[in-house]
């Protein structure tokens, strides 16, 4: 019986260890296609990595998928990623405008679209933390 349990847990904590590895390889790789400038690769990367049971730094990604569409000449959806690192995980205004992930001209160029909306955004978020 213990055998069996030794195991199951050995299993277990095998299976965790691969889910962290592959979503870490994810992340790398998203970054490599940015590095690269295969900015539609690097998105398709970044979003599998989001959609994975333990990613982290969720607000940075969100600024480096924002970043892709930037380069890929999609102001659009670059702002709607800036929305949601605001709404969904807390990016506060000194952080969008110091921040050393999103790209400078992107920055100046989201925040003169969201700027009158960022504090209704900000609350948008602490109101999810309640």
């Amino acid at each position: 019986m213990k055998k069996i349990i030794l195991t199951l847990v050995f299993l277990f904590v095998a299976q965790f260890n691969y889910a962290s590895e592959n979503d870490t390889l994810l992340l790398n790789q998203a970054r490599e296609a940015s590095l690269n400038k295969d900015y539609t690769l690097a998105i398709k990367e970044y979003k599998k990595y989001i959609n994975s049971k333990d990613a982290k730094d969720l607000k940075n990604v969100y600024l480096e998928i924002a970043n892709c569409y930037y380069n890929n000449n999609d102001k659009d959806r670059a702002v709607k990623y800036v929305k949601e690192a605001i709404t969904k995980h807390g990016l506060t205004e000194d952080a969008f405008i110091y921040s050393q992930v999103i790209d400078p001209a992107l920055s100046k160029y989201a925040l003169s679209v969201l700027y009158d909306d960022l504090e209704k955004m900000q609350k948008q978020y602490i109101a999810t933390l309640d």
